[in-house]
């Protein structure tokens, strides 16, 4: 049996008191009687039963279960279904976004266009004024936020 020694701690440990062995200065705490982790294999045979909701992937694939490898097909797929999903959802606000404000032939950019050729025109500055004090603010709207900001 492997033994890790520790420094003496003052107050019994109440949980393991069966296993330690004292000496002058140092626990003798058994290996078993530690946590293991992730990268060590734990010394048990029985392990958790792996579910929908617990499946870390710990487990190897053919240590599993008919039931547990249905468990893990299911939620690797509804994984990946989500991921695809917001892939496609992304590139669809993506589309949206340059067809309607980036595009040569978006509203905005023709909006834009007319508003240049109104302020580049010299019939329109003579009754206007200077083209720096033309603005433009596209169709009324009742949304208070976009009635106050200029599109051009």
């Amino acid at each position: 049996m492997r033994v890790r020694y520790m420094p003496l701690l003052r107050q019994p440990l109440s949980y393991n008191t069966a296993c330690l062995e004292r000496s002058k200065t140092w626990l003798r705490i058994p290996v078993e009687g530690l946590r293991t982790y992730a990268s060590q294999t734990s010394t048990g045979a029985s392990r958790k039963q792996v579910t929908l909701a617990n499946d870390d992937g710990r487990v190897q694939w053919q240590d599993l279960s008919r039931r547990e490898k249905a468990a893990r097909t299911t939620q690797q797929t509804f994984n990946f279904g989500l991921v695809i999903t917001g892939i496609i959802m992304t590139g669809g606000v993506v589309y949206l976004l340059y067809t309607e404000v980036f595009a040569s032939d978006s509203k905005t950019r023709h909006f834009n266009r007319a508003v240049d050729r109104v302020r580049a025109d010299t019939r329109a500055l003579e009754l206007l004024g200077s083209g720096h004090k033309i603005r433009a603010f596209g169709e009324p709207t009742r949304n208070k936020w976009a009635r106050a900001r200029p599109i051009a």
